[in-house]
């Protein structure tokens, strides 16, 4: 966990070149920070010198333009409107922006040096001019350290959601994105492997990126004088399979393990190894899952830029060392040993849990119309009957694989935890009893939660969160939405989780919510907690109103207690913020309860700017503003839309 606060300000220059690495940083940055960026425009005639034609992205203009070579006493004097930076980074771009006068800015100086491995003397020249340097490649650490001692190895990463598993068939038996130099090492194996396999190989980027190589079986890298590369990281996040060489001296055998998170191939047996994983299929899919999980745990840009800081500003002594980097991504994972022990040969494809209390009279839907359209979907049916009567009527029903029967109510979130207990398959689906769904609905939200970055829970409703006052900012209801969106908490009366994960980390419902209230908000925060995410994901396949069974009741029976939904809303309600403000205390994370909901705001925003909608993006603002008059990047979006 960084020691950093949220309340600094970083500027942080690069050229404006969109698909620079600086660009992955700048997202992690704005997550944490103030961000101000600062640098030129990308010159136009890079893309065609550069070969850059498919990039299909415009040239970023940063909060600050400035020229090449400019004075930063005189860009800090020009902006003396915008907050002074806690923190300047540089990061390697394009050849030739070389900022002057870094002193003048009155704050630790740091910058990131990448491609050391093709420009070394010039680096070696430039980090004199940095309070501190971190490079990508570890190789090259004694020789920096001799020149600047402040000098740190920070390996490059990915972004989860970027770099993530596109939903499309696997088309190629290898892909390959990437520059290839006419007579390299590099395009005599790619020769090679065309020969042996099936393989795809483009120039693209981001979305076409990842798109390729999640269609491809496996994706080829090559390290260039041995550099450990963006691909790497790249596509273990997207969840494809890695065929790589090794980098000597990079720090690669210490943070991935051939055979169980990538493959390792020389220059002698590259096409027998191909060939080895493409005829086992299993294998391959497990250890592309596994290379996921480490990337995802420990090699994203926002623990980079954490890394970073925490050297710079919180007097951390070094950034992580390839064991401890090691020991973060396999944490919580199980042994690759104990994961093909454990794997069950013929789990069902998902697990419906269904509790039950009664025939929801204050519905038109029930367990028996439910049943009735889980008929045509695959996947086992638990029921957990929270009442005798019922249980003993319904048991014997042909679509039922499994059941528990109560003597008594024991609640929703005890309901869900004995069906979750029960289930055999990683998909879990938890579904209300008074709820319609169709098959459409179930692919679509399982598709989510396997595909989407950190997925532990998704379902097509849910809201962001104003916990303070236990309402929501914004619901996101059926057909309000067109694509997922990361939210603070699902909805509980249809909704799908990563048992896998949840059990990983320790989640589970919690029982003290009994009999009900509060459940789905919890477990949101749980996932949060754990570094994962809710979403939901757009689909009108389905059908609920709300409160089929409590509606028809004037108080709810449950573990020999009788309480009338109110006073169990009002007692849950008190629960629940003081168990999570103790918690977000004691952890020394107070963004546990902050919502995402002025990021989604934001974004919403930026899109109606995008696409001429001023007014309804000040409408927005106007909700933003009121919610949070002193926030700055909502003040400064409000004044540039009103002048728009």
């Amino acid at each position: 966990m960084s020691n950093i606060k949220n309340d600094i300000t970083v500027w942080l220059s690069y050229v404006g070149y969109p698909v620079t690495t600086a660009v992955y940083f700048e997202r992690a940055l704005r997550r944490m920070s103030t961000t101000i960026t600062v640098g030129p425009p990308m010159p136009e005639e890079l893309i065609e010198r550069w070969h850059l034609q498919n990039m299909k992205l415009p040239s970023i203009r940063h909060d600050i333009v400035t020229d090449f070579s400019p004075d930063m006493a005189e860009v800090l004097r020009q902006n003396s409107d915008k907050p002074k930076p806690d923190v300047y980074l540089w990061i390697e771009s394009v050849p030739g922006h070389r900022p002057l006068n870094l002193k003048s800015l009155g704050c630790p100086t740091a910058c990131y040096l990448i491609d050391s491995h093709l420009n070394l003397e010039r680096h070696l020249e430039r980090c004199r001019e940095f309070d501190f340097v971190f490079i990508a490649q570890r190789e090259y650490l004694p020789t920096f350290r001799a020149i600047n001692p402040n000098t740190f190895w920070l390996p490059l990463g990915c972004d989860p959601e970027v770099h993530r598993r596109w939903p499309v068939e696997k088309q190629f038996d290898a892909g390959f994105v990437g520059g290839v130099s006419a007579g390299s090492v590099r395009e005599q194996l790619l020769q090679r492997l065309s020969v042996a396999v099936e393989l795809k190989y483009e120039r693209c980027f981001w979305d076409e990126m990842a798109q390729l190589f999640s269609s491809s079986r496996m994706v080829f890298n090559n390290a260039v004088r041995n550099d450990l590369n963006m691909r790497v990281f790249e596509v273990m996040s997207i969840g494809s399979f890695l065929l790589s060489d090794m980098a000597r001296n990079s720090g690669q055998d210490e943070l991935f393990m051939d055979g169980e998170d990538y493959a390792c191939y020389h220059v002698g047996n590259l096409e027998k190894v191909a060939q080895f994983y493409l005829e086992n299929e299993a294998l391959r899919e497990r250890i592309a899952r596994r290379g996921q999980r480490l990337a995802h745990n420990a090699h994203t840009y926002r623990h980079r830029v954490e890394d970073l800081l925490d050297v710079v500003l919180a007097s951390k002594p070094d950034t992580f060392s390839a064991a401890e980097l090691r020991e973060r991504s396999v944490a919580g994972v199980p042994s690759f040993r104990d994961d093909v022990r454990l794997e069950l040969p013929q789990a069902p494809v998902r697990s419906f849990v269904i509790p039950v209390l009664d025939y929801s009279p204050a519905s038109e839907f029930s367990i028996l119309t439910l049943l009735n359209d889980l008929m045509d979907i695959e996947g086992e049916v638990i029921v957990v009957f929270n009442g005798a009567a019922v249980g003993e009527e319904l048991k014997n029903h042909p679509r039922i694989t499994r059941h528990a029967i109560m003597k008594q109510n024991v609640g929703v979130a005890r309901g869900w935890n004995i069906g979750i207990s029960m289930a055999e398959a990683d998909t879990v689906f938890i579904v209300n009893a008074d709820a319609h769904i169709e098959r459409e609905a179930v692919e679509a939200v399982e598709q989510g939660l396997k595909s989407l970055p950190l997925a532990a829970c998704a379902g097509p409703q849910g809201a962001f969160v104003n916990f303070s006052l236990c309402t929501d900012y914004c619901y996101l209801d059926k057909g309000r939405f067109d694509r997922p969106v990361e939210i603070d908490a699902v909805s509980g009366f249809f909704f799908a989780v990563n048992r896998a994960l949840l059990n990983e980390h320790g989640i589970r419902f919690e029982e003290t919510f009994t009999p009900c209230y509060f459940e789905e908000w919890d477990l949101g925060l749980q996932i949060r907690r754990a570094g994962l995410k809710n979403y939901v994901v757009p689909t009108v396949a389905y059908e609920h109103h709300w409160s089929g069974t409590i509606r028809a009741l004037r108080s709810i029976a449950y573990m020999g207690h009788d309480e009338t939904a109110g006073d169990i809303l009002l007692r849950n309600r008190q629960y629940f913020l003081s168990k999570w403000r103790d918690i977000a205390r004691q952890s020394g994370r107070p963004d546990l309860l902050e919502s995402g909901w002025k990021r989604y705001a934001i974004g919403q925003v930026k899109s109606l700017i995008v696409v001429g909608e001023s007014r309804q993006a000040l409408q927005i603002l106007e909700v933003l503003i009121g919610e949070m008059p002193d926030d700055f990047e909502v003040r400064v979006l409000a004044k540039y839309v009103s002048l728009a």
